[in-house]
């Protein structure tokens, strides 16, 4: 399958290596056509970097995705969009507004010095983001020159390092230098380039190979191609943007929307493959960067010129949890069956509350407090481990003693802080006030909880965010938590998991020895860092297109797998909305989606309002500041139900595929029944309600839902949801009603009968 998608992808779409050229060949040819306006653009896009390194990508990157543009003056077009209060907004706001740009009276934290190379012949300074910047020996004089792998680490979105390679001591920046003198180069841009450099070396990467698209990406974009291709056919055209381009290979989302909109598309279906949803991606980019592409081309981009929907994050979907099931079951693979488990589950992570966003010159115009990543990413997990638990703990029929929990939480047995869920992207002690038991926890201070407070010596540190082995996952998660490298052998030949010993000696102090024959010794605890998903890719592509598929449902258009609606309604994310089928064989199925819980919440949450502890120089403890607790034992702990407005769909689908058709379950008591648009999530759950047969049920208690997963083409249960109340069964009406947090196939089946 992947390799006819992929020349397709070459071919027409510009997602790999063609050039530019060839690209805008592209655009010019479908450009004359004039039936555009009724068919859909599916831009598909990414962070998108190379494997290798490539300079070029790094710099224009780093200002793409960590500065991005400022608002110059009042009004500005293209920058509505941007955060913050002038004249400090931007279009980001995540960094002190006077270190991301050049601000009067703070240019020393914009520009204080500078990173050189020695030339060979240790004469000329040759600055690294510039080569035409040059400083002779004699031109330094007395100024301070330190060797940037003395430099610590620094943290402009994400943590960015020049020390030694721990492996074997090599200085991968050697003859590299800051020299503290003004150059005219951000400072940020110029250290980060520095640690990227350090970085793709600490991979094995060769700095004069030319940089390639990864395998994975390549592979991701050819498999949407052909999934699109054989279900919508021309009703839908993809094309490929990135975040940032790869020169010459790729492009970015901004010039392909704008190509969209030349070429006479009003419907623009925006996906991105992340598996948690957040405001920077979903908001930012997604939305934000789409329609300033077509702002900045000249192109109309309101609501009364495009239909825009987006799909926000792949997490939480039967073909997802599979996927990492399939991952997980490898390392189990490894425990003697018996053996209790304790699983961290590692995401990206967000800090939160975040820094004051109305500090003046120093503010950070994002507002974090208002993002809901914790949430988002924490249910998720939830929804994981019921699949987990299912399938493999022994209270399930499965061979192993699972454990997810860490003991110096707070709240609900499930609650985020009483769960070993952490962000491998935060600091080694996680984000938030110290004092605060509802910080954001990090993967090292989970080993430290699961280690040195709850004796735990069979760990497994799962890998949940990138889809692909990258730099972030090779390296720079590994810095972050101070977890083993693999070699450099390793990661060129695709290894990229890792097993090793830990002890803790005392609060924040351990000891890491190597695996000696597949043993740790007695006082150690054995820990397996999982790879990302590249030895389950398919299955990745399988969970991504499903999410896609709904995306394009929302407009009213479906793939061809003979998808008959029997009733149709509005959704709203404040009010929600109630859909059921009146008349006709389904009758008496519907969908209940929730209100909003909280309306307004996070969107009127305020910096200034959030909790506090008493250690705090300015506590604010009181009851009504604002937490981020996710502890998920009511509806009303939700901050969201449906994530916006939509059109709910109900009827029946009669194939899985173009030319297969949909199976039954063999037990079924009732039809397989649609509801879309395909795999739409929900925070707090939604209700679905099917009819059963009444002379196939003698005890109504055993009644069950399944719901249709598209990696294994047989039916899941339709496990508990946070909050969410047992399967209620109407035997006067003979229907049965489940919550949900996912929409798809659903059918109800007898327990004793199921499989």
């Amino acid at each position: 399958m992947l390799s006819r998608g992929f020349a397709r992808a070459i071919g027409a779409l510009g997602a790999v290596a063609l050039g530019t050229r060839a690209l805008e060949g592209q655009v010019r040819e479908t450009a004359t056509e004039t039936a555009n306006e009724d068919r859909i653009a599916l831009l598909v896009t990414a962070w998108g970097p190379p494997k290798g390194f490539s300079p070029d990508y790094r710099k224009t990157q780093f200002s793409r995705a960590i500065i991005g543009d400022r608002t110059n003056y009042a009004g500005e077009p293209c920058t509505e969009w941007h955060y913050g209060t002038f004249p400090y907004r931007s279009e980001f706001g995540r960094m002190p507004f006077a270190v991301a740009y050049k601000v009067e009276g703070f240019e020393h934290l914009w520009d204080r010095a500078g990173i050189y190379r020695l030339s060979e012949d240790g004469e000329t300074y040759v600055a690294l983001h510039d080569e035409e910047i040059r400083l002779t020996v004699e031109e330094v004089g007395d100024a301070t020159i330190t060797p940037v792998k003395d430099l610590p680490s620094q943290r402009p979105s994400r943590s960015v390092f020049f020390h030694p390679d721990p492996r074997d001591g090599t200085d991968y920046l050697a003859r590299i230098f800051k020299i503290d003198l003004p150059n005219g180069i951000h400072d940020m841009k110029e250290t980060s380039l520095a640690g990227s450099l350090r970085s793709a070396q600490m991979m094995g990467y060769d700095l004069e190979a030319e940089p390639e698209v990864p395998k994975m990406m390549a592979d991701m974009d050819s498999y949407i191609v052909d999934y699109i291709d054989e279900h919508f056919g021309d009703v839908v055209d993809t094309r490929f943007g990135r975040y940032g381009a790869i020169p010459g290979l790729t492009r970015t989302l901004e010039e392909v929307a704008a190509d969209f909109a030349r070429d006479g598309f009003k419907k623009f279906m925006v996906a991105r493959e992340t598996t948690d949803h957040n405001s920077v991606v979903s908001e930012v980019w997604s939305l934000h960067h789409t329609l300033k592409g077509l702002c900045q081309a000249g192109l109309p981009y309101g609501e009364e010129d495009i239909d825009l929907e987006r799909v926000r994050q792949v997490g939480r979907t039967p073909e997802y949890n599979e996927m990492l099931m399939r991952n997980l079951r490898k390392y189990l693979e490894n425990i003697p069956e018996q053996s209790e488990v304790s699983i961290i589950y590692a995401t990206h992570g967000q800090p939160w509350p975040g820094p004051n966003p109305d500090a003046g010159p120093l503010s950070r115009g994002w507002h974090r407090v208002k993002d809901v990543t914790h949430e988002n990413a924490f249910l998720n997990y939830l929804s994981f481990r019921r699949y987990a638990e299912a399938n493999f703990d022994v209270n399930h029929g499965g061979k192993y003693q699972l454990n997810f929990s860490r003991s110096d939480g707070v709240g609900g047995p499930e609650s985020r802080s009483h769960s070993l869920f952490a962000g491998a992207m935060l600091s080694k002690a996680g984000t938030g006030h110290p004092d605060d038991p509802h910080r954001m926890a990090s993967v090292r201070s989970a080993l430290e909880s699961a280690i040195r407070l709850d004796g735990k010596d069979e760990i497994i540190i799962l890998l949940s965010h990138w889809y692909g082995n990258n730099m972030d996952t090779g390296v720079i998660i590994r810095e972050i938590n101070d977890l083993p490298l693999n070699s450099i052998e390793q990661m060129g030949d695709g290894i990229f998991s890792v097993t090793w010993c830990e002890r803790y000696t005392g609060p924040g102090t351990y000891e890491q020895v190597r695996v000696k024959d597949g043993d740790c010794p007695d006082d150690h605890a054995r820990i397996q860092l999982t790879e990302a998903f590249d030895e389950v890719a398919e299955e990745f592509f399988n969970s991504y297109v499903q999410r896609i598929r709904g995306g394009i449902e929302r407009f009213g258009v479906f793939p061809n797998l003979g998808i008959e609606v029997a009733a149709q309604g509005p959704v709203t994310k404040l009010d929600g909305g109630t859909v059921e089928v009146t008349q006709g064989p389904l009758a008496g199925t519907a969908l209940f989606v929730r209100p909003d819980p909280r309306p307004n919440e996070p969107e009127s949450y305020e910096w200034a309002d959030a909790f506090r502890p008493a250690s705090s120089p300015n506590p604010n403890t009181g009851p009504d500041a604002i937490r981020a607790v996710n502890d998920f034992q009511k509806i009303d702990d939700y901050l969201d139900s449906a994530k916006d407005d939509f059109t709910a769909f109900i009827g029946t689908q009669e194939k899985s595929d173009p030319g297969t058709d949909m199976p039954g379950h063999p037990n079924a008591i009732s039809a397989v029944v649609y509801f879309g648009p395909y795999r739409t999530l929900f925070n707090a759950p939604a209700t679905v309600t099917l009819p059963y047969d009444r002379a196939s049920v003698n005890d109504p208690s055993k009644i069950t839902a399944h719901i249709f997963n598209e990696t294994t083409k047989e039916f899941d249960p339709v496990y508990a949801v946070p909050a969410g109340e047992p399967i209620r069964v109407n035997e006067m009406a003979a229907t049965a009603s489940f919550d949900v947090q996912v929409l798809g196939n659903f059918v109800l089946v007898l327990a004793e009968e199921a499989d």
